[in-house]
């Protein structure tokens, strides 16, 4: 029977925190239900509902120029219509996979006995990290702070105006801009706190695995998924993928911007892009590194030890049925000494391929593909998608 932890059902990642109790006792989030749906229709409701009004009445919903354009400004509907609400199916894709994967090191039987308490104390660690108000607090003050201080007018020196811009000149002179003003103040430190929110979750699940890490798991090198039994870590840091689905989403609508309204190149954003897939694939994987030392140090081990059980076996083998030890009532036909040998000889090759990772290149894959989905569509902006396909079928075919 597997025991039961003392902090088993506070393993989680997706809910807890001040903010998260706070929605739920305005009625945000009913019970344990995510409130999905309602969350986004609020989200929407005080970021770009409202800032469509404002840049109405300011006269930049359609302004003079692109940039000044609300309504033209691709990465502001992303940002707001896919962005933040996929940080909220989050809640519903990555926080379960992610208890799931914890939970599983104690019930498939990788914690021994005698690591419990030590297993129970990370639940405990991670729990006490999930709900720190100050941690919360930490990430609402960037939040604010960085609506102000990273924003387009710092990144070009204040020579583009947007429509965003804080200060736009009217007939009357320079005047504060509503929509400006809203989103600085409003708009991207909501977006942000729940990015940066889910970066600090994301924090407390990696310090849980270097925890774990550095018990003394008992691991299966002969396991199918060649990684010891570890191979559902690369499954839980699949659903990762959503956020770098999203990161893609913003490069792509702003790439997409220039090269509509800018006549910029599509080959000036290539090194961009690659940038962020090497970066997305190292932030996913790396933090799965911490378990290598572990790997090669077990498949040592076992190799040490499966190849003398393999040699003893091996040379039993041969001076029974070689060296005529047999009994003569016992026919080498369908003997199981046979099926035994074979046996032992696939163990062997399993510990063989074991990996060091505990994450196959298809994890690799996929997360190349969440990185380069978004930007495919870039493609029909420069090229006609009958050439598209042609490229495509010269490829395959």
């Amino acid at each position: 029977m597997t025991p039961i932890l003392k902090n088993e059902h506070e393993l989680y990642f997706e809910r807890g925190g001040p903010v998260y109790r706070l929605m739920q006792r305005i009625g945000l989030i009913r019970g344990d239900d995510p409130s999905i749906r309602r969350r986004i229709v609020v989200f929407l409701a005080l970021t770009w509902f409202p800032l469509l009004i404002l840049s109405s009445i300011d006269g930049q919903a359609l302004g003079p120029t692109p940039r000044q354009s609300f309504l033209l400004d691709f990465a502001s509907w992303v940002r707001f219509f896919i962005a933040v609400p996929l940080l909220f199916v989050a809640e519903v894709v990555v926080g379960p996979r992610l208890t799931t994967a914890g939970l599983h090191f104690q019930r498939a039987g990788f914690v021994r006995p005698e690591d419990y308490p030590a297993f129970d104390e990370a639940i405990a660690r991670a729990v006490r990290w999930r709900e720190s108000r100050l941690a919360e607090l930490i990430i609402l003050g960037l939040a604010l702070a960085g609506s102000w201080t990273f924003t387009t007018e710092t990144l070009y020196g204040g020579k583009t105006a947007t429509w965003h811009t804080l200060m736009i000149a009217g007939d009357s002179g320079v005047r504060v801009s509503l929509a400006g003003l809203w989103y600085r103040s409003i708009a991207v430190p909501i977006l942000q706190f729940f990015w940066y929110r889910w970066l600090w979750r994301l924090i407390v699940w990696m310090r849980f695995l270097l925890s774990v890490s550095r018990l003394n798991l008992d691991l299966v090198p002969t396991h199918a998924d060649e990684a010891g039994g570890l191979g559902f870590l690369g499954g839980a840091h699949t659903s990762f993928a959503l956020f770098a689905f999203i990161i893609s989403a913003l490069l792509s609508a702003d790439a997409a911007f220039r090269i509509v309204f800018e006549n910029a190149p599509i080959q000036q954003f290539q090194n961009t892009f690659i940038a962020l897939l090497v970066i997305a694939e190292f932030v996913v994987l790396g933090p799965l590194l911490v378990f290598s030392p572990m790997l090669a140090r077990i498949r040592r081990a076992w190799m040490r030890e499966y190849g003398l059980l393999v040699v003893r076996y091996n040379r039993a083998f041969h001076e029974k049925w070689v060296g005529g030890r047999a009994p003569e009532n016992e026919p080498f036909l369908g003997s199981a000494d046979i099926q035994s040998l074979a046996d032992l000889g696939n163990s062997f090759q399993f510990i063989r391929a074991m990996k060091l990772v505990p994450f196959s290149q298809k994890v690799i894959l996929q997360l190349a593909v969440a990185v380069a989905a978004p930007a495919l569509p870039l493609l029909l902006l420069v090229m006609p998608i009958e050439r598209i396909f042609g490229t495509l079928a010269r490829a395959v075919f």
